[in-house]
């Protein structure tokens, strides 16, 4: 028998239960919560250019289900506004359209 000739196939596996498991991951908490927070972004930084407390931000933020302490708030836009930075994305006044500096 010319062993040259065949081909060798990997073992089988279940692709469907491999695809279903796959879809079922869920990122961590954390990145849920930067994830999140990343969405609400531009209308955080547009708050705080109105000078709205960052407690009362994070209260409405606790209301729709994003839980952060300060500190946590805190660090999130710190980042969040490094990030940005850093790709050239910024916050536009839905007014006039100028960047909102920080």
């Amino acid at each position: 028998m010319d062993t040259n000739n065949q081909q060798t196939t990997p073992s089988a596996f279940d692709e469907e239960a491999l695809i279903e498991k796959l879809k079922a991951l869920q990122p961590s908490k954390q990145q849920q919560k930067a994830w999140r927070f990343e969405k609400a972004y531009p209308e955080i930084e547009i708050a705080l250019s109105r000078q709205v407390p960052q407690k009362s931000i994070v209260a409405q933020l606790e209301e729709c289900g994003l839980h952060l302490s300060m500190g946590g708030f805190r660090a999130l836009l710190e980042s969040t506004r490094k990030q940005r930075e850093e790709r050239g994305d910024s916050v536009r006044c839905p007014g006039c359209g100028n960047a909102i500096e920080h």
